[in-house]
């Protein structure tokens, strides 16, 4: 009878030591939430690209404390309420965090009710100011459009422009009028003058009746466009066929191959401020060119970069939380120059980086950097 007791316990033993084994390899959920389909689809498949490239790279070296991710992908159509309820899924379905959204505007929709979740919302892209210094479950590894759009301002009015007019995109006017406000007081600030300034709506304006309107306003100095690639590339299209030769400048918002092959010409010349350095020097930045080339067989653009930055910081994060949801925004905090793909990185008590920005220009149909601007400036 003892005997029996003895083989009972250890069958329970090694049951349990079985049980434990396979939970212990059960994969680490993490959303992605991002403009998937329609018009500006482009920057969500190249972000979903570039986390599903590094969560295989992080489960190809052992995963975290060997246990694999797995990336829950969603749509968010570029809608606000479609925004709140893919979250709502992927929290459901246990994510122990979301990378997402891609556009300002869609975070703001789902920014309440990620903190309410208390699930961490990681975005490799928005980035108005509306989320700075907050101490909540909102983290990004892209500078806030307080710092880019200042450093914008100072570098246009160096270029001897002392005459802004700006178009922006009141569809995503969480980015949009939060990065013209940081251009427009750092603009005035130093003397120049910014009273021409035009809206549209991407669903329902008129772009080329838009386009006569801003002809008429005589913008001799400059023009800004704070929209997406298409819509840059369709209002520079109107504006030289209007025969305007005024110089145009735009936002990252707009940098993806889509500008390119939708402006042509039209775009030559054209200066960006932009977060991505396609011939970065960095050390790790070749490899990870190389690997986005091999697996998709093109080059990865701005958003491909930071999804897979924000992958990687996650995981770093969940090695210090042991794959849970409970203390991951406070592990997050503790990244100090972490090796990001187009530099160091570091991420303040309020979840949010300041990182080198470049201004880049076309030329031949292509971005060619000619300017860095360090954070410190």
């Amino acid at each position: 009878m003892a005997l029996k007791k003895f083989y009972s316990m250890v069958i329970g033993l090694i049951i349990g030591l079985v049980l434990t084994g396979c939970a212990s390899q059960q994969p680490i959920l993490i959303g992605f939430a991002g403009e998937l389909t329609g018009p500006r689809g482009e920057l969500g498949v190249a972000a979903r690209d570039g986390a599903l490239l590094a969560v295989e790279m992080v489960n190809d070296n052992g995963g975290v404390l060997g246990r694999p991710l797995k990336l829950l992908v969603k749509d968010d159509q570029g809608n606000p309420d479609t925004a709140r309820r893919v979250d709502t899924e992927l929290v459901d379905e246990g994510v122990v965090a979301i990378i997402g959204h891609i556009t300002s505007e869609q975070t703001a929709a789902a920014f309440d009710q990620m903190n309410q979740a208390r699930v961490v919302l990681f975005s490799p892209a928005s980035a108005s100011t509306l989320f700075s210094q907050q101490e909540d479950y909102f983290f990004r590894n892209i500078s806030d459009t307080n710092q880019t759009g200042t450093a914008l301002a100072t570098y246009i009015y160096q270029r001897n422009v002392h005459a802004l007019a700006v178009i922006y995109d009141t569809d995503n006017r969480t980015f949009t009028e939060t990065f013209w406000q940081a251009v427009q007081t750092k603009f005035e600030a130093l003397g120049g003058h910014t009273d021409k300034v035009f809206t549209f709506s991407h669903t329902q304006t008129n772009l080329p009746a838009l386009i006569s309107q801003v002809k008429a306003s005589q913008p001799e100095e400059a023009i800004l466009f704070i929209a997406s690639a298409v819509d840059t590339a369709l209002m520079a299209q109107y504006i030289r066929q209007q025969h305007l030769t005024t110089p145009l400048f735009s936002t990252s918002w707009a940098q993806t191959n889509e500008l390119l092959t939708k402006g042509g010409r039209a775009i030559e010349g054209l200066e960006i401020l932009t977060n991505y350095d396609p011939h970065n020097s960095y050390p790790r930045f070749q490899p990870f060119i190389d690997h986005f080339q091999a697996r998709y067989g093109h080059q990865p653009d701005f958003l491909s970069a930071y999804a897979y930055e924000a992958v990687l910081l996650l995981a770093y994060g969940l090695q210090q939380t042991s794959g849970q949801v409970a203390g991951l925004p406070q592990a997050l905090t503790t990244v100090h120059n972490f090796a990001g793909v187009q530099g160091p990185i570091s991420i303040d008590k309020y979840g949010d980086v300041q990182r080198d920005v470049y201004i880049a220009q076309v030329k031949n149909g292509q971005f060619v950097i000619i300017k860095t601007i360090p954070a410190a400036d």
